[in-house]
Protein backbone atom coordinates (compact mmCIF):
# COMPACT_ATOMS: atom_id res chain seq x y z
CA UNK A 1 0.00 0.00 0.00
CA UNK A 2 1.54 3.38 -1.17
CA UNK A 3 0.87 6.59 0.69
CA UNK A 4 -0.09 9.02 -1.76
CA UNK A 5 -0.15 12.77 -0.43
CA UNK A 6 -1.47 15.33 -2.47
CA UNK A 7 -1.53 19.22 -3.27
CA UNK A 8 -4.24 21.75 -3.20
CA UNK A 9 -4.29 22.44 -7.34
CA UNK A 10 -4.98 18.42 -7.42
CA UNK A 11 -7.66 18.45 -5.31
CA UNK A 12 -9.04 21.31 -6.51
CA UNK A 13 -8.78 19.80 -10.26
CA UNK A 14 -10.61 17.05 -9.60
CA UNK A 15 -13.42 18.18 -8.18
CA UNK A 16 -13.93 21.31 -10.89
CA UNK A 17 -14.86 20.13 -14.13
CA UNK A 18 -13.76 23.49 -15.50
CA UNK A 19 -10.45 23.07 -14.05
CA UNK A 20 -7.69 23.29 -16.85
CA UNK A 21 -6.09 19.88 -15.17
CA UNK A 22 -9.46 18.17 -14.36
CA UNK A 23 -8.64 15.21 -16.68
CA UNK A 24 -5.05 14.58 -15.40
CA UNK A 25 -6.74 14.90 -11.77
CA UNK A 26 -9.28 12.50 -12.75
CA UNK A 27 -6.92 9.71 -14.03
CA UNK A 28 -4.56 10.19 -11.28
CA UNK A 29 -7.26 9.48 -9.30
CA UNK A 30 -8.10 6.61 -11.07
CA UNK A 31 -5.03 5.05 -11.49
CA UNK A 32 -3.43 5.57 -7.59
CA UNK A 33 -6.21 5.95 -4.69
CA UNK A 34 -10.04 5.20 -6.49
CA UNK A 35 -10.22 1.63 -6.62
CA UNK A 36 -6.25 0.68 -5.85
CA UNK A 37 -5.48 -0.30 -2.23
CA UNK A 38 -3.31 3.22 -1.37
CA UNK A 39 -3.79 5.91 1.38
CA UNK A 40 -4.83 9.32 0.52
CA UNK A 41 -2.61 11.71 2.81
CA UNK A 42 -4.23 15.01 2.93
CA UNK A 43 -2.28 17.62 4.83
CA UNK A 44 -4.81 20.04 7.00
CA UNK A 45 -3.21 23.11 4.89
CA UNK A 46 -4.54 21.58 1.65
CA UNK A 47 -8.03 20.69 3.26
CA UNK A 48 -8.29 24.27 3.85
CA UNK A 49 -7.22 25.61 0.25
CA UNK A 50 -9.48 23.13 -1.00
CA UNK A 51 -12.95 23.72 0.55
CA UNK A 52 -13.00 26.93 -0.25
CA UNK A 53 -16.00 29.63 -0.54
CA UNK A 54 -15.60 28.75 -4.45
CA UNK A 55 -15.56 25.17 -3.64
CA UNK A 56 -18.50 25.27 -1.24
CA UNK A 57 -20.79 27.49 -3.81
CA UNK A 58 -20.78 24.42 -5.74
CA UNK A 59 -23.03 21.82 -4.30
CA UNK A 60 -22.52 19.14 -7.18
CA UNK A 61 -18.89 19.41 -6.26
CA UNK A 62 -18.59 19.19 -2.16
CA UNK A 63 -20.93 15.96 -2.79
CA UNK A 64 -18.22 14.65 -5.29
CA UNK A 65 -15.40 15.40 -2.79
CA UNK A 66 -17.97 13.83 0.02
CA UNK A 67 -18.87 10.58 -2.03
CA UNK A 68 -15.33 9.86 -2.50
CA UNK A 69 -14.21 10.53 1.11
CA UNK A 70 -16.85 8.83 2.68
CA UNK A 71 -15.56 5.69 0.99
CA UNK A 72 -11.56 6.26 1.45
CA UNK A 73 -12.65 6.85 5.43
CA UNK A 74 -14.80 3.80 5.77
CA UNK A 75 -11.78 2.01 4.06
CA UNK A 76 -9.28 3.35 6.48
CA UNK A 77 -7.82 4.98 3.23
CA UNK A 78 -7.88 8.85 4.37
CA UNK A 79 -5.63 10.32 6.31
CA UNK A 80 -5.69 14.11 7.09
CA UNK A 81 -1.83 15.11 7.86
CA UNK A 82 -1.52 17.40 11.44
CA UNK A 83 0.90 20.46 10.49
CA UNK A 84 1.03 21.41 14.21
CA UNK A 85 4.33 21.16 14.23
CA UNK A 86 5.09 22.71 10.60
CA UNK A 87 3.80 25.70 11.50
CA UNK A 88 6.13 27.50 13.33
CA UNK A 89 9.33 26.87 11.09
CA UNK A 90 7.17 27.09 8.44
CA UNK A 91 6.04 30.74 9.00
CA UNK A 92 9.58 31.74 10.47
CA UNK A 93 11.05 31.01 6.92
CA UNK A 94 8.46 32.68 5.40
CA UNK A 95 9.15 35.79 7.49
CA UNK A 96 13.09 35.82 7.50
CA UNK A 97 13.57 34.64 3.74
CA UNK A 98 12.20 38.27 2.77
CA UNK A 99 15.25 39.69 5.26
CA UNK A 100 18.19 38.03 3.61
CA UNK A 101 19.00 40.77 1.02
CA UNK A 102 22.05 38.45 -0.65
CA UNK A 103 19.40 36.09 -2.21
CA UNK A 104 15.81 36.43 -4.31
CA UNK A 105 12.99 35.27 -2.26
CA UNK A 106 11.39 32.22 -3.32
CA UNK A 107 7.60 32.98 -4.13
CA UNK A 108 6.06 30.07 -1.79
CA UNK A 109 3.32 30.04 0.15
CA UNK A 110 2.95 29.73 3.81
CA UNK A 111 0.73 26.20 2.99
CA UNK A 112 3.38 25.13 0.87
CA UNK A 113 6.24 26.06 3.10
CA UNK A 114 4.20 23.74 5.21
CA UNK A 115 3.83 20.94 2.90
CA UNK A 116 7.69 21.22 2.24
CA UNK A 117 8.39 20.75 5.93
CA UNK A 118 6.05 17.87 6.09
CA UNK A 119 7.73 15.96 2.87
CA UNK A 120 11.85 16.69 4.48
CA UNK A 121 10.42 15.77 7.69
CA UNK A 122 9.84 12.44 6.60
CA UNK A 123 7.61 11.60 9.59
CA UNK A 124 4.32 11.08 7.76
CA UNK A 125 5.44 8.45 5.47
CA UNK A 126 4.87 9.43 1.41
CA UNK A 127 5.47 7.42 -1.06
CA UNK A 128 4.05 9.38 -4.19
CA UNK A 129 3.08 13.30 -4.24
CA UNK A 130 0.70 14.95 -6.36
CA UNK A 131 1.03 18.75 -7.56
CA UNK A 132 0.26 20.57 -10.40
CA UNK A 133 2.77 23.13 -9.51
CA UNK A 134 6.10 21.48 -9.38
CA UNK A 135 8.47 23.87 -8.99
CA UNK A 136 7.63 24.17 -5.66
CA UNK A 137 8.04 20.47 -4.82
CA UNK A 138 10.77 19.31 -7.10
CA UNK A 139 13.62 19.99 -4.82
CA UNK A 140 12.65 18.41 -1.93
CA UNK A 141 11.19 15.47 -3.62
CA UNK A 142 14.36 15.00 -5.12
CA UNK A 143 15.83 14.86 -1.63
CA UNK A 144 13.76 12.26 -0.37
CA UNK A 145 13.83 10.64 -3.78
CA UNK A 146 10.14 10.70 -3.94
CA UNK A 147 7.74 10.39 -7.47
CA UNK A 148 5.98 13.37 -7.99
CA UNK A 149 2.96 13.14 -10.34
CA UNK A 150 2.44 16.96 -12.26
CA UNK A 151 0.68 18.03 -15.15
CA UNK A 152 3.72 16.88 -17.64
CA UNK A 153 3.18 13.39 -15.67
CA UNK A 154 5.23 11.42 -13.57
CA UNK A 155 8.87 12.31 -12.66
CA UNK A 156 11.06 10.06 -10.41
CA UNK A 157 13.16 12.66 -8.29
CA UNK A 158 16.58 12.06 -7.18
CA UNK A 159 18.51 8.67 -7.89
Amino acid sequence: MKAICVDTGFLIALYDEDDHHHERAKAYFAQYIGDQPNRLLVPWPILYETACSRLAKRRNRVNALKRDWDRLAVQRRLVLLDDSSYREPAVRAYLEESQDLSRRPRPLSLVDRVIRYMILDRGPRIDVFITFNPGDFSDVCARCRMLMLSQQGSVQCGP
